[in-house]
Formats: C-alpha cells, sequence, structure tokens
C-alpha cells in the first residue's frame, strides 16, 4: 500500500540552497521593481532618443545634399547671386553637415575668384576647422595661405601652406604646393628653407617641363629679392 506523500511546507522549502537563492532574488526583485522599472524606462527612452537623432541627420545629410545640387546648377550656369544665396541657406540650415562645409567652401570659393578676399575668408576658415574632405580642404587651405600672402602675413600664409601640402592627395599637387610654399619662404627672406624644398622638389621631378620651369622662375625670384 503506497504511504501518503508528506507535505513539504514553505520553512522546508527555504532551507533548500537552489530554493534559497531563487526565493531570495525573487524577493530582491520585489523590493526593487520600481527602481528598475524606471531604469528600464530611461533604457528604452535613450535608445528612442539616439534612434530617432539618427534618423534625423540622415534626413538633414540628404536634404543638405539636394540643397547642395541646387546651388551647383546656379553655379555652373554662371548665376553667381543665386549660387551663394542657395549655399548660404545650407549653411544656415544644415551648418553640420558635410554638404553645409562643402557650401561654405563654394561661397568662399565665388568670392576669392572674385577678389574679395575679406569675404572670403569667414568662409573658408569655417570649411577649414570642420570638414574632413582632404581634396578639398588642401584647396581651401591654399586659398587661405593666398589670402593671407595678399595681406603680407608671410607666417600664416606659410603655415596654411603647409597645411595644404599634408592634406595634397596627388603626387604633382603636391610638388605645386611645396614649390608655392618655397615661393613663401624666398618672401619670407628665409632662402635656406626655400632652397630645401625645391631641390626636394626637382629630385622627384626632374622630367617634368612645367615644374623646371617654376623651379627656375623661383630661383630667379631669389636672386632679383639679394
Amino acid at each position: 500500500m503506497l504511504k501518503p506523500k508528506r507535505k513539504i511546507t514553505s520553512k522546508e522549502l527555504k532551507k533548500d540552497p537552489f530554493l534559497e537563492s531563487i526565493y531570495s532574488i525573487k524577493q530582491h526583485f520585489d523590493e526593487k521593481r520600481p527602481q528598475y522599472l524606471k531604469i528600464g524606462l530611461s533604457v528604452v527612452v535613450v535608445f528612442l532618443i539616439g534612434f530617432l537623432y539618427n534618423s534625423n541627420s540622415v534626413t538633414n545629410e540628404n536634404e543638405a545634399d539636394y540643397g547642395l545640387s541646387i546651388g551647383m546648377v546656379y553655379l555652373n550656369q554662371g548665376d553667381y547671386q543665386n549660387a551663394i544665396m542657395q549655399f548660404q541657406q545650407i549653411v544656415d540650415e544644415y551648418s553640420n553637415t558635410n554638404s553645409g562645409y562643402d557650401a561654405s567652401f563654394h561661397i568662399g570659393k565665388i568670392h576669392f575668384e572674385r577678389g574679395n578676399y575679406d569675404l572670403a575668408l569667414p568662409h573658408f576658415e569655417r570649411y577649414a576647422s570642420g570638414s574632413k574632405n582632404n581634396f578639398i580642404l588642401s584647396s581651401a587651405y591654399e586659398s587661405l595661405s593666398a589670402i593671407y600672402e595678399d595681406k603680407n602675413n608671410l607666417d600664416d600664409a606659410i603655415s596654411y601652406q603647409k597645411k595644404s601640402i599634408n592634406k595634397s592627395i596627388s603626387e604633382l599637387g603636391n610638388a605645386y604646393s611645396k614649390l608655392r610654399l618655397a615661393k613663401l619662404y624666398i618672401l619670407n627672406n628665409d632662402k635656406e628653407k626655400a632652397i630645401k624644398v625645391m631641390d626636394e622638389v626637382i629630385e622627384n621631378h626632374e622630367d617634368n617641363f612645367e615644374i623646371k620651369k617654376e623651379y627656375d622662375f623661383l630661383y630667379g625670384l631669389m636672386e632679383s629679392l639679394s
């Protein structure tokens, strides 16, 4: 005959190590439920904010790219007034996007090519402060160097020309940037540095007629200023 099973009391359950652990965890969660709910809610809110921010960033980039393309159409048509207005709108509304920085560069370039260096300066400086496009950065730094040379501020002109060299992505472009740096050294009465840069360039491009021509011109300039 089967013996009736003995009922296990809650007191005995608690003596079981495994069950005691489960009981302790349950008791802990029951006590801390409000705190955990707050933490969980905070995580969800942070996730949603991050998701919305990323979605908004992508939307802004797309809208800025589209606006920049409209400005480029005006620019290619020679309609500089509308191009500047369109580029400025991109800067105002999407300042920290890639297109926002590119718009600054194009405004600066329009003013620079018209000889309005004071108007071009802040746009090139803004572009240089935030863009990561090395190809255009090299051009922006070179333009800044030319502006400061025009202002007879050769120290800043040399500084920006060095940055242009560092951002140059082509071997030939790098060579011309170095020769321009050599010219600035000559104008700044630092012929030793000028010769060092010039000889380095001609050593690597001795068969390039245009490079050789610029090299000879700089030596003539150096002699004329002696």
